[in-house]
């Protein structure tokens, strides 16, 4: 046997905690057993160490078998999920116009809402995966999508009744800006298997107003929070504060008024990083110019901004899972459709010419631009192969792996900072009583299968 090369040792008090990337185990260790662990895997005959550690740490893949390897177990996983043919998804831009104007936009908007001809090439798309997955998800997107409600509510409506019919797990989630989310759009949104929102709120009124205006200047904050206290009754509201190095030191004062308006525990927030991206599309963001946190900037503020959230009721410091192909630019069966039934693989490249795959009235013949993202390849990376967040981040965002400029920003924050976030998850867990409630060499939290 041999110690998991994805194992993260932490010292908290007067316990070690032992975390494995491989399978999002999380062992609680009593003093001195990491040394016993130690003296057993030195020396095969050391018999001081205790056999239920010892079973514990393998069942979690802390400790593998000699001849293991683990990089090729991972690439194994992530080509099983990247050529998956079981599940079908699509991420729908019913509008790629939208009523905000964000500075820092990825996208080259224009007003247009899908035509009906366009969402009978997606039924037929839908129609040929059918007889062959067991589950189909789709996510809302723009643009904003809400621009677009009435394709978003007949193509739900045409989706639901396939699946059932077909016997196939359906699912929805959206992402809007918020504003557009009145009452009915909410129930709407949940009689039609919408289960999840996100929003974006940029820091306190002052702040968000100018990183999220309408078209015409206005502001949008106490709109979105009015929204707020309705979609809540109907949907999981999950909130984005995307964050640049100044907006992100306003991060309290945000959480102040939402605790105020009184949705601790109702929603949950989190942060979302500034990207300055030029794709040569004209969008906003490549001229964006507050100023944006590197990676690894980022991933400390990541910590301070979970710690806020936590005190003030919006979530609960976590871990990251064990992933995949981890989104659908690398995923085969996965497609972006664009408002005009243009097809992507990246949501980072609606709007963006240069990136067209193919149409979806043609959508199992793509063109040549498909052959980056399903070649991508991060175990071809030797930063990525040597990296200890490997088996929860699986090489990251493809498109800014494969952009020279922005490559550094591919990563997840756990490269960065995963003793913090192990620590502060340990630390949430004894204050809230999850761990004193387990035994010394329990686990504290198991991985999903054995």
């Amino acid at each position: 046997m041999k110690e998991s090369r994805y194992n993260i040792w932490v010292d908290v008090d007067d316990a070690t905690y032992l975390y494995n990337g491989m399978t999002g185990a999380l062992l609680r260790l009593s003093n001195g057993d990491r040394e016993a662990v130690a003296r057993v895997l030195a020396d095969p005959t050391e018999t001081r160490c205790s056999p239920k550690l010892l079973e514990q740490m393998a069942h979690g893949r802390m400790l593998v078998p000699e001849d293991a390897d683990e990089i090729d177990l991972l690439a194994k996983r992530y080509e099983l999920t990247r050529f998956d043919t079981t599940h079908f998804a699509y991420t729908l831009v019913t509008s790629l116009g939208c009523n905000f104007d964000c500075p820092y936009c990825f996208e080259a908007k224009h007003p247009s809402i899908m035509s009906a001809d366009v969402q009978d090439a997606i039924l037929a798309a839908l129609d040929d995966q059918l007889p062959r997955i067991n589950s189909f998800t789709v996510t809302w997107f723009g643009g904003e999508p809400l621009v677009g409600k009435q394709p978003l509510l007949a193509l739900s409506d045409a989706f639901i009744e396939r699946c059932d019919a077909n016997e196939v797990h359906y699912s929805a989630t959206i992402t809007t800006n918020g504003y557009l989310l009145d009452v009915e759009t909410c129930r709407q949104l949940r009689d039609r298997r919408v289960e999840a929102v996100q929003v974006c709120l940029d820091g306190p009124p002052e702040v968000h107003d100018k990183m999220r205006p309408l078209v015409n200047g206005k502001g949008t904050f106490w709109r979105i929070v009015k929204n707020l206290h309705h979609a809540v009754e109907h949907l999981s509201v999950t909130i984005r504060m995307n964050v640049d190095a100044l907006n992100i030191l306003r991060t309290e004062e945000l959480l102040q008024i939402l605790e105020s308006e009184g949705l601790s525990g109702k929603v949950g927030v989190y942060p979302g990083q500034i990207v300055g991206v030029d794709d040569g599309n004209g969008s906003p963001s490549s001229s964006y110019g507050t100023p944006c946190m590197t990676n690894p900037e980022y991933a400390a503020a990541e910590i301070e901004f979970n710690e806020l959230v936590s005190r003030y009721g919006f979530g609960a410091p976590s871990l990251p899972r064990p992933s995949s192909a981890p989104c659908t630019a690398v995923r085969k069966n996965e497609l972006v459709v664009g408002s005009e039934g243009e097809l992507y693989k990246c949501w980072d490249s609606v709007g963006n010419k240069l990136e067209v795959i193919g149409s979806i009235f043609d959508y199992a013949n793509p063109n040549g631009r498909m052959q980056k993202w399903i070649k991508y390849d991060p175990f071809t990376d030797e930063e990525c192969r040597g990296c200890v967040a490997l088996p929860t981040c699986m090489g990251g965002c493809a498109h800014h792996g494969m952009d020279l400029i922005q490559h550094e920003n591919r990563c997840s924050t756990f490269r960065h900072n995963y003793r913090e976030q192990v620590v502060q998850f340990v630390h949430h867990a004894e204050r809230s009583g999850e761990a004193a409630a387990v035994a010394p060499s329990g686990l504290v939290r198991r991985m999903d299968t054995r």
